[in-house]
């Protein structure tokens, strides 16, 4: 039991650690090596828990966004539509805290692999759309898919922007304002 405890608390400390160098010098400046020295660890330690540093990573993000799907969980008897601009909310503010340099690299190792990391988020969006439909607020003859995926694609942009522009609003702002659009539009007549 103790040594389960310990190996957990090793990982997060490893975790916690890259992170905090990612965001101050960047994810390609920052050696698993300067890792294990700020964790106080052997290097040997950190392959114990990650393949690579990309894997620390990836474990960094998909810790994040976990937590924020659980948080959407304790909402479920909200309107769907606040739902949806909370959970955008949340996941913006992850991205805040995560910083620019971490979401430009997680970003980047999405793109460059080719893969799709946003899959529960779409489900999601998927669910929180046909309750829309259902209850008559969303009008629009696209699917509840397409609209995800139109969401989802509103979302990755706006994150681009924030990560290769000046902008200076917060975010979580700067996406609110797109999604008011966006939600507005498919609840009235639609097309």
């Amino acid at each position: 039991m103790k040594r389960e405890r310990q190996k957990k608390q090793t990982r997060l400390l490893l975790q916690q650690t890259a992170l905090q160098l990612f965001q101050k010098q960047g994810y390609d400046e920052t050696t698993v090596l300067q890792i294990t020295n700020e964790a106080g660890v052997a290097k040997g330690t950190f392959f114990n828990y990650f393949r690579t540093k990309e894997d620390v990573l990836q474990s960094v993000f998909f810790s994040s966004v976990e937590r924020v799907y659980e948080k959407m969980k304790n909402n479920e008897h909200e309107h769907w539509r606040e739902r949806m601009e909370r959970l955008f909310y949340e996941l913006t503010m992850m991205h805040e805290q995560l910083g620019r340099k971490v979401t430009k690299s997680v970003l980047h190792i999405y793109t460059s692999k080719q893969t799709f990391p946003f899959t529960p988020l779409l489900h999601m969006l998927v669910h929180l759309f046909e309750e829309g439909k259902r209850c008559g607020d969303i009008r629009t003859r696209h699917s509840s898919s397409s609209l995800a995926l139109m969401a989802v694609q509103l979302y990755v942009g706006a994150l681009q922007l924030w990560i290769f522009s000046h902008i200076t609003e917060p975010l979580p702002t700067f996406l609110h304002e797109t999604l008011h659009v966006f939600l507005s539009y498919i609840q009235k007549e639609g097309d």
